[in-house]
């Protein structure tokens, strides 16, 4: 069963973006949506948050268990097609959490470099060295001014 399946099965399905979306739960009379829903590695993944059973919201639905994995699907074509999407989802997922950890690094290369640049002698530096640590410290700033404005 792909996502769009299981969601069209459900009443009242809200949208929460980045592959998570809420419904009435099927299984107990609901007022407001308490089924969290998402497309996990390889099925549906849902949990009521009222305290209904898997079993029996699958049983509401007239669905078996298995029915919520991607590799259950009858279709070659369809469960290749969901596996491949939901694959380059995670290595985007996985790209955009290390950029975020290379900035995050960058961040503290660069605080490390001026708190450690404060009260040093630099009489005795050649123009050279002088330059590529000023180069050096520049850089740690903008990095940092970036970071503000983020």
């Amino acid at each position: 069963m792909t996502i769009s399946e299981f969601l069209s099965r459900v009443d009242a399905v809200k949208d929460h973006g980045a592959g998570k979306w809420s419904a009435k739960c099927p299984a107990h009379k609901d007022r407001t949506p308490s089924l969290s829903i998402r497309e996990g590695e390889r099925a549906v993944l849902v949990k009521c948050w009222a305290g209904c059973s898997l079993e029996a919201i699958a049983s509401r639905l007239g669905i078996k268990l298995k029915d919520l994995f991607f590799d259950s699907l009858a279709d070659p074509r369809q469960r290749r097609e969901t596996m491949q999407r939901r694959a380059k989802e995670q290595a985007a997922q996985r790209a955009a959490h290390q950029t975020k950890g290379r900035r995050a690094d960058a961040r503290r290369h660069a605080e490390y470099l001026i708190q450690s640049a404060r009260g040093l002698d630099i009489s005795h530096w050649s123009n050279d060295e002088l330059n590529k640590r000023l180069n050096a410290l520049g850089d740690a700033y903008n990095i940092l001014e970036a970071e503000s404005h983020d």
